[in-house]
């Protein structure tokens, strides 16, 4: 295992987890804290006195006598601005306090401190960092960090920012749909799949089409960040509630005690723990208020069909959430082969049972609901290191660069390797394309995926033409273009001669992310190989435009010179060129950084 130095990190809305591929067993292995515990609470707690965090199932028991202290459920606010709707509707359920920080951004405040979500989830992930380190005796700096499908840009980067303060580097975001299918090893076989993700906070629902050799594809995502555990419990609680108002005649005020709204939320972990396995479960509650002076409790039994009951309406939320992707992804529930189940709650008979009896799907529950999203990115952080070869494609990020030849045969890359999909770049206004020649009629867009400089030594993906509706000369026409990767994979591409009412020319590709991930890994580590020759080609490039961009304001320059700086840059003496460009440079405007 001396080898494996990338962890796979499931971090959750309510709990989080870290596994590893450990190399000699083949397999993947879900780390426990100092406890033995696989999966620890996402939730930070900061001593009063020391300001120091604890994580974990310590700062759970701190929710009892300190809520407002206890941080819980940041994951809903990563990424976000404090003016979002959902950010002011969770407030209202939240026992600490949130603020408006700096470009409207959320801040969690503790005592009299300002902490961003980043800040917070920094922390969980500083643990789940420990524990591994505790465990193997090896530090680790990289991890692979799973995110919900609909994650926007801003909540990814924010995450990001989150494991980079915990002293991780990121190498792969990987959507938690995609983590679990690789955790129950479905890579080879060709089929149609749901993931039903049901957690504490989030409910997702995912279809993947899984393609010969492993080509994994979204097909449709939809789902509900406020509907999971966290509402089945409050169906609990306000049937205790109830419960002990038909008992004694008196209410329980939640709204403004907030310990017993502490206490009735950690009875029911129990309770729905209970009835995952048992019938019925026996409530006692001892102490929970006064009534006439004297000090009451509750003591009844939840059946598990009452519980059902209680429910049957959040269960039927998520099936009419289901209908929803299935018309999205225009498919039948007998298109669908398997439901993965993945998510704490999953645990739960009824909701099983409710997606056999509407759709009929076969039900795969072989893997702990909890850790399965950690043991799919610790298979896909194995697989970066080159531990497990199999050819498993991933629509979650674009694996290399794309973008054009430019004249002078230098790679104008458009949209970055590893850039999460769907994602959308335009060239226009400063950065827009233009001719070359005076009355030039078309212009050529060829089309390259890599990491090499030059264009020539990357892959060839295709070819688009341009027609342009007048002669103009060099330089005049203002060319937009437009690179698009779906999130399918697919390339989509847009040309338009901005300057007139040309018609504009549209091309997609569907064959450019058919490179396996062996080709990939090799296009990647040509560019490493050839990483100082490319520096000095990118030094060449820089000179080579530079010059061309000054090149008209030389009339007063002496002719050998001139010829001198041409000579150097067709011979590629990139260290002459540069020298001869700062020489020019000072004479024309006196200083070589003009």
């Amino acid at each position: 295992m001396d080898g494996i130095d990338i962890l796979g990190i499931d971090l959750g809305t309510t709990n989080s987890a870290v596994a590893i591929w450990e190399a000699d067993a083949e397999q993947v292995r879900v780390l426990p804290n100092q406890a033995g515990e696989h999966i620890i609470p996402s939730v930070v707690f900061f001593d009063p006195d020391t300001q120091s965090p604890i994580v974990g199932k310590a700062a759970l028991e701190k929710f009892i006598h300190a809520p407002e202290q206890v941080i819980y459920s940041v994951k809903r606010f990563i990424g976000r601005t404090f003016k979002d709707a959902c950010v002011a509707q969770d407030q209202e359920q939240l026992a600490y306090a949130l603020e408006q920080a700096h470009q409207s951004k959320v801040a969690v405040k503790v005592q009299e401190q300002l902490f961003s979500p980043s800040q917070i989830s920094s922390h969980i992930l500083k643990q789940l960092k420990a524990n591994a380190e505790d465990l193997l005796s090896k530090p680790f700096t990289r991890a692979v960090i799973t995110v919900p499908a609909y994650f926007t840009e801003s909540q990814r980067q924010a995450t990001k920012e989150a494991a980079e303060l915990a002293g991780l580097h990121v190498p792969r975001i990987i959507n938690e749909p995609t983590a679990a299918a690789l955790a129950f090893g479905l890579k080879k076989d060709p089929q149609t799949i749901a993931v039903y993700d049901l957690g504490g906070g989030t409910f997702d629902i995912s279809i993947l089409e899984i393609k010969p050799g492993g080509l994994f594809r979204v097909k449709a995502s939809d789902g509900d960040t406020h509907l999971g555990g966290d509402d089945f419990d409050k169906a609990i609680i306000d049937w205790l509630c109830s419960t002990f108002k038909a008992q004694h005649q008196a209410e329980l005020d939640l709204r403004r005690d907030r310990i017993l709204r502490a206490r009735l939320k950690k009875a029911v972990k129990a309770i729905k723990m209970g009835l995952t396995t048992e019938t019925d479960y026996a409530v006692n509650l001892p102490d929970l208020c006064e009534v006439d002076g004297q000090p009451v409790g509750l003591e009844t039994v939840l059946t598990r069909d009452h519980f059902e009951q209680l429910i049957q309406p959040l269960v039927e939320q998520t099936l009419g959430i289901c209908d929803r992707v299935l018309q999205s992804a225009r498919m039948k529930p007998s298109d669908i082969q398997q439901v993965l189940m993945i998510g704490g709650q999953t645990r739960t008979p009824a909701v099983k049972q409710a997606l056999r009896d509407k759709y009929n799907w076969t039900v795969n529950d072989s893997i702990n609901p909890d850790e399965a999203v950690a043991r799919g990115a610790a298979v896909l952080a194995a697989r970066l290191q080159g531990y497990l070869m199999e050819e498993v494609t991933l629509w979650d990020v674009t694996p290399l660069s794309l973008g054009v030849e430019l004249e002078n045969g230098k790679m104008e890359v458009i949209i970055q390797g590893n850039q999460p999909i769907p994602t959308t770049k335009w060239r226009k206004g400063s950065q827009a394309f233009s001719t070359s020649r005076d009355g030039q009629e078309r212009i050529l867009f060829k089309v390259y995926q890599g990491e090499r400089p030059i264009a020539a030594d990357n892959a060839l993906i295709g070819e688009l033409v341009l027609n342009l509706a007048t002669s103009r000369p060099a330089r005049e026409p203002r060319i937009h273009c437009m690179f698009k990767v779906d999130q399918d994979g697919i390339l989509h591409i847009r040309a338009e001669d901005a300057s007139t009412d040309g018609e504009p020319v549209e091309a997609t590709f569907d064959h450019v992310y058919r490179l396996t991930q062996e080709e990939v890994e090799a296009r990647r580590q040509e560019a490493q190989t050839y990483k100082e020759q490319d520096e000095r080609t990118n030094r060449l490039f820089q000179v080579d435009e530079e010059w061309n961009r000054i090149k008209p304001q030389t009339g007063n320059i002496k002719a050998e010179l001139i010829e001198e700086m041409e000579t150097a840059i067709n011979e590629q003496n990139v260290e002459q060129a540069e020298k001869l460009l700062a020489d020019i440079k000072q004479q024309l405007f006196g200083t070589p950084g003009s």
